[in-house]
């Protein structure tokens, strides 16, 4: 079975500028995650899939590929579906695992449970997410709770999932199969698909000018050990 990882970067960002050239202590968003695959020692093949050449240079530094897409893949127009679509039509892999540089935390821990999920739990596809225990309302209507009943401690309340897209694997032929079909394949479509927790700094994801801040602080408090401390009675 060939394994391969994709890390999809793009030279543009509207939120972030350059975001993705942008450092975050002495590394790319990219390098982060890159080493967290290498670590993991489960890929045949790494892939850094970039319309700009720039990440071409970064990939070789890392002793990983490059793969450039179409500029139009790297457009707001284009859909996850289409460039995965496009890696996994002219990148032989049995199953694909797309880890986004914008969860420059991810750990290669967290890298291994993902593909050993999909692998041993006979999944086609399977989604990162966070479990949110707090009281969540959808379409006006209660998840997990009951309005006519006492408010539950916070640790008795049955978790919310929500997706963190850090990391995403799919079983590729099952991948084609759902876009023929369906024309969109990254949630899984009539696939069975299976949810990997991820917890602490790894559920960061890097949307704006916030979370990069939020990053770098946690970067810099885990460089250096907190001495726990107590308000003295």
């Amino acid at each position: 079975m060939k394994i391969v990882a994709m890390i999809p970067v793009r030279l543009s960002s509207q939120r972030i500028p350059k975001k993705n050239l942008r450092l975050l202590g002495d590394k790319v968003l990219a390098q982060w995650v890159g080493q967290a695959c290498n670590k993991s020692k489960m890929f045949s093949e790494i892939y850094i899939n970039s319309e700009s050449t720039i990440f071409e240079k970064i990939a070789k530094e890392m002793g990983i590929n490059f793969y450039k897409r179409s500029e139009y893949l790297s457009t707001n127009e284009a859909s996850n579906d289409e460039f995965a679509l496009d890696f996994i039509n002219n990148v032989e892999c049995d199953v694909l695992v797309q880890v986004n540089s914008t969860s420059p935390f991810t750990t290669p821990e967290d890298i291994v449970g993902v593909v050993n999920l999909l692998i041993n739990g006979k999944y086609q596809t399977v989604h990162t997410v966070k479990n949110e225990q707090i009281e969540g309302i959808y379409d006006d209507s209660p998840l997990n709770f009951d309005p006519l009943k006492k408010m539950p401690p916070s640790q008795e309340l049955v978790p919310i999932q929500l997706f963190t897209s850090s990391i995403m694997a799919w079983d590729t032929s099952s991948f084609r199969k759902n876009m023929d079909k369906y024309g969109c394949a990254v949630y899984g479509g009539e696939d069975r698909i299976g949810y990997y927790t991820i917890s602490g700094s790894g559920m960061i994801d890097i949307d704006n000018e916030k979370d990069f801040f939020l990053a770098e602080t946690v970067l810099k408090i885990t460089e250096k050990e907190q001495p726990k401390q107590y308000y003295e009675i």
